[in-house]
């Protein structure tokens, strides 16, 4: 059976466009029919409760592991593409070279005998603190008290145990000494308890070298082996040379048998013995930077007691049992190769298993992994491409301040913009009922258990929408998701304040529009006229795009409707006199009539846009400040400004930020599935109901976000 390269845990606005001139065109409002102004409010309902999410998320992704630097899948298919070693770590290395240094001890943390005594056997005489044990008998070193160990022999790993002695950190740092040992950080950190074998030959077989028992297999390792005090606890440490280290290291990284792949390469040695070659030049390196940075430079010096440690948190250390020839001759024909910065500097080389296709950049530039979809019949990457699936509850469970689970959206990506989905997640929102959290990618892969942090969300609330534009009242306009920036007023000088816009049905594009009825096109939103050469007897408050992208409406204070392009004529209030002014409209999905509403929630219906109540006769707590039709045309969903929403017809109520004077809404916008809205606020703030994706707000991208928000407009990527 073989294994899989091991994965690596470690280091897991505005811009002014082009005024398009506004041509004035005029549609005098006829008078309205007014149908159904304040009538009953029997059909509004409000609800703070989300609409039923799905039971769990599901994940595309790519890679296993972090994705700096090599890629051992990668370094396996490029080498079966007749790509040498030193090509290999070029290529995920960039900006280093190549260079020899001498073979020196290091000093290997043995994570799995935390906190246990060092016990210690061989098949050969050895010596535990200087004591000399016979060959086939066990030693147990244990710390009796700061400073001082015991040392007992037994006749094997599991005793019965008699003490013959005690180590204090002088004598057993002698001991270190007498055994060759010369330990790196000896001079600040002595040893305080060391065993010696034999022989500390590099040839010396497994009945030759010490063996160190541990609750599952004993491990059989060259050099010595210490133990070590730190704050009261027990360390084992594997003192041995470099080079002997590596040949526990390289078949623990990647798989031995990888060596034996592809016809005949350079060395004499078929191809995929490169990939071998590759990994020991690379985790040399990485040995190399451990033992000379200190931990403010990436390396492991905070130990003290250690250079580096035999687990995914470093680089994985096998021992003996992990040795085979076809490695160790990787390991002898590269031996004291090191990449090296440009400083001069051990490279700090860092690998993972899969890269997914891209490497993921850092202290190496980004590079293409063309090597990473491998798959020859013994070996087939299983990593390039996967899929996983997290249960909504264990969201909740995560992160229990954001209620009912809604949605999670992808707020920003590493780049670049070649890879598959834009890249590493680096920022994602996670939505709730009761509020929202922003996490790294990092951090969401490692909670949930993710092969990487590329991926995408494939099976979560969306509704159809992919990505929204929120509009401040300088014109500037803010993009989130998969909605593009094509410009804005926000660097320009206006003759009156911009107060709405509609985006295209195709998403490349929006209108803005002024309380003068100028219209400014952005993206492939044509210019079909506007209201900005002409008096009006009320300003311009907001905007309607046909169903076809082909025509617009936009509605005035007291109503009056101005039609441009496709939109047709369907009436207005415009003669009538209002209770309180109209404040939004919204046309049905079909284009063939829209609703009116004024800030007591008075509807005004024309064409096929049917009546289904309204606030109009109550008192409401503050203003209706918009509104967005919900279904076929058959409800619609009405705003205030604290938040609160109300439903009408089919529209149902998936929930109501709660919000404060200070941050009161500005504007809503429905789904493409009509199963949820989003609710802009004016300092920037977007929530997310229903099957609607939160993408994050502008003070999200600002914190210090000075102006104020008239509303939003999402993009359908269904």
């Amino acid at each position: 059976m073989t294994r899989p390269p091991t994965p690596r845990l470690r280091h897991f606005l505005a811009v002014a466009a082009a005024l398009v001139p506004a041509t004035a065109l005029w549609v005098a409002p006829t008078p309205a029919s007014a149908q159904g102004t304040t009538t009953s409010t029997s059909t509004t309902t409000t609800s703070t409760t989300a609409a039923s999410s799905p039971t769990s998320v599901s994940l595309d992704g790519h890679g296993w592991g972090h994705g700096i630097g090599m890629g051992q899948w990668g370094a396996l298919g490029y080498a079966l593409s007749g790509q040498s070693y030193s090509w290999i770590v070029g290529h995920y290395y960039g900006g280093t070279s190549l260079s020899t240094s001498p073979d020196s001890n290091i000093r290997v943390r043995l994570v799995e005998n935390d906190g246990n005594d060092v016990i210690v056997t061989s098949a050969s005489a050895f010596t535990a603190a200087g004591i000399a044990v016979p060959a086939g008998r066990a030693a147990l070193m244990h710390l009796a008290s700061a400073g001082t160990w015991t040392v007992s022999t037994g006749p094997g790993c599991g005793g019965p145990w008699t003490q013959v002695g005690t180590a204090s950190d002088s004598q057993a740092m002698s001991n270190g000494a007498q055994g060759g040992a010369s330990p790196t950080l000896a001079a600040t950190t002595p040893p305080q308890a060391v065993a010696v074998p034999s022989t500390t030959s590099p040839s010396a077989t497994e009945s030759q070298v010490l063996q160190l028992c541990t609750a599952s297999t004993p491990l059989y390792l060259r050099g010595d082996i210490e133990g070590a005090e730190i704050n009261g606890l027990e360390r084992t440490v594997n003192v041995l040379p470099l080079e002997s280290y590596l040949q526990g290291v390289v078949p623990s990284e990647s798989p031995a048998y990888w060596g034996t792949l592809g016809s005949a390469g350079a060395q004499g040695e078929p191809q995929g013995f490169q990939a071998l070659e590759a990994q020991a030049v690379a985790a040399r390196s990485y040995a190399v930077s451990d033992e000379e940075s200190p931990s403010s430079q990436g390396g492991t010096g905070e130990y003290g007691y250690a250079d580096i440690c035999d687990t995914t948190a470093c680089q994985v250390y096998g021992g003996m049992n992990a040795e085979s020839s076809t490695a160790n001759l990787a390991v002898q024909d590269t031996a004291g190769q090191t990449l090296l910065t440009s400083a001069g500097q051990a490279a700090y080389a860092e690998f993972s298993s899969s890269t997914g296709g891209w490497t993921a950049g850092g202290a190496f530039p980004s590079v293409v992994d063309a090597g990473d979809s491998v798959c020859v019949p013994s070996a087939c990457n299983p990593n390039h491409d996967w899929t996983a699936s997290i249960p909504v509850a264990t969201i909740q469970s995560a992160y229990p301040s954001i209620g009912t689970f809604q949605s999670i959206n992808v707020t920003s990506r590493s780049g670049p913009s070649a890879a598959d989905m834009g890249g590493r997640v680096l920022q994602l929102g996670i939505q709730g009922s009761a509020g929202s959290v922003s996490v790294t990618g990092s951090t969401f892969a490692s909670e949930f258990g993710l092969k990487s942090n590329w991926f995408a969300v494939v099976g979560a609330p969306s509704g159809g929408v992919d990505g929204y534009w929120a509009e401040g009242n300088d014109g500037g306009i803010f993009s989130f998701g998969a909605a593009q920036f094509y410009g804005s007023t926000g660097a320009m000088r206006l003759n009156k304040p911009v107060v709405g816009m509609a985006a295209t049905p195709d998403g490349r594009g929006y209108w803005l529009v002024a309380t003068d009825g100028g219209i400014f096109c952005f993206g492939d939103a044509a210019f079909y006229g506007s209201t900005g050469a002409i008096r009006l007897n009320k300003p311009v408050v907001g905007m309607a795009s046909t169903p076809d992208g082909r025509g617009y409406w936009l509605v005035a204070s007291d109503g009056g409707i101005f039609t441009f392009g496709d939109a047709a004529f369907y009436g207005s209030t415009g003669a009538i006199h209002l209770n309180q002014p109209i404040v939004g409209m919204a046309s049905t999905p079909d284009g063939r009539g829209y609703w009116l509403v004024a800030t007591d929630g008075g509807m005004f219906n024309f064409g096929d846009a049917g009546f289904y109540g309204s606030t109009g006769g109550t008192t409401l707590p503050s203003s209706i400040v918009g509104m967005t039709t919900a279904g076929s045309g058959t409800g619609y969903w009405l705003l205030e400004a604290d938040g609160t929403v109300h439903a009408f017809g089919s529209a149902t109520a998936y929930g109501s930020p709660a919000l404060s004077a200070s941050n009161p809404a500005v504007g809503m916008a429905h789904t493409a599935t009509y199963a949820g809205y989003l609710v802009a606020t004016r300092n920037g703030s977007i929530y997310s109901f229903g099957d609607a994706p939160n993408f994050g707000g502008v003070n999200g991208q600002d914190p210090g976000y000075g102006g104020a928000l008239l509303g939003l407009a999402v993009r359908d990527g269904s």
